[in-house]
């Protein structure tokens, strides 16, 4: 039986592999999250270059890392994003993002599966009007399900995360 990419063995732990990667490529964003402890926002001036991305995906693939999540801010809006997904592909591990979904669109779901993506999680945090409210951004919780819906449709595997506090359990 093949154990899970995630699963970390005795091996895994004695020589300290990084086998999940979770990196957050960019801190451009298109949400405004109370909770955001990047602070994200904009672009930052000194964010990885393509090529340091691409050379920071094989230092991974060497030290045995086997899954890669992708970040952010949003990660989808570095103009790159589908080269460093292809990247981790072609190096031999999986490649997964996180997501607020507001502006993950069929096209951007499209490009994205195209490249190699093989799963991506939308965050949901309780109902409508909370939702938006922690996300600071009026439709989010809409945009947040209508990915959801389009990662279906085109075959990508798909996972709500969600912040479990005071104001979302009722």
């Amino acid at each position: 039986m093949n154990e899970p990419v995630r699963y970390l063995s005795p091996a895994d732990r004695a020589a300290l592999t990084p086998v999940h990667a979770v990196w957050e490529i960019t801190l451009a964003c298109d949400l405004k999250c109370q909770h955001c402890g990047s602070r994200a926002g904009k672009r930052r001036p000194d964010e990885l270059s393509t090529e340091e991305c691409l050379d920071l995906v094989r230092q991974l693939a060497r030290m045995g890392t086997r899954e890669v999540t992708l970040i952010g801010g949003e990660a989808y809006l570095r103009r790159d994003w589908l080269e460093i997904i292809r990247e981790i592909r072609a190096q031999g591990m999986d490649c997964t993002l996180q997501s607020g979904g507001l502006h993950l669109t069929e096209e951007r779901i499209r490009a994205a599966a195209e490249a190699g993506l093989q799963a991506a999680g939308v965050s949901i945090d309780g109902l409508r009007e909370t939702h938006d409210r922690l996300r600071g951004v009026r439709g989010s919780f809409d945009a947040a399900f209508k990915a959801l819906r389009l990662l279906h449709e085109h075959g990508l595997t798909s996972s709500v995360n969600t912040q479990i506090t005071s104001l979302v359990i009722p």
